[in-house]
């Protein structure tokens, strides 16, 4: 597609594997480039599994910074590990040790409602392969099946108001 994208990475050997599949990708954080970037700027800032690695303080600070650098009608798109699955909230979201704590999609609703984001969206995403097999047994709680083997991530899109006329 042409629409221009950069992304960002403290990675280096992510970087080279990214721009080896083409990609414009730049090494730097999401506090430096954020705070770099000129109002209004941006129409989408994505950030994928990132923010559960950051403390609760540096989390608000970019969905501020992100207000600010969005054009009117932008959008903010966060997804993070969805520990309302039980499987994802007791084990896999442990085997990684660099991240912190997790974020719920209370907290992030609360977090983008405060910054001014409207419409905000929440996104259940990325069932387990299993989810279906036990849908369909016969007799299964279909809400126990989905608090094992339901959406394993889950996805924030806040919505920059446009300004009124």
């Amino acid at each position: 597609s042409d629409i221009p994208a950069v992304g960002i990475d403290t990675k280096p050997t992510k970087i080279e594997e990214l721009r080896d599949k083409g990609l414009n990708v730049q090494l730097g954080d999401a506090r430096s480039v954020l705070a770099q970037t000129e109002d209004e700027s941006l129409a989408c800032i994505t950030a994928h599994h990132f923010i559960e690695h950051l403390p609760f303080e540096e989390v608000l600070w970019i969905i501020r910074e992100s207000m600010r650098v969005l054009a009117p009608g932008g959008v903010l798109l966060v997804e993070t590990p969805n520990i309302q699955n039980v499987v994802v909230g007791a084990t896999s979201f442990y085997n990684d040790p660099s991240r912190l704590h997790p974020m719920t999609d209370p907290v992030l609703n609360a977090l983008f409602e405060t910054v001014g984001f409207h419409p905000i969206e929440t996104r259940q995403l990325h069932p387990h392969e299993k989810l279906g097999e036990f849908m369909a047994k016969p007799g299964f709680d279909p809400e126990l099946a989905n608090l094992m083997f339901g959406a394993q991530d889950l996805a924030i899109l806040g919505h920059k108001p446009l300004r009124e006329s």
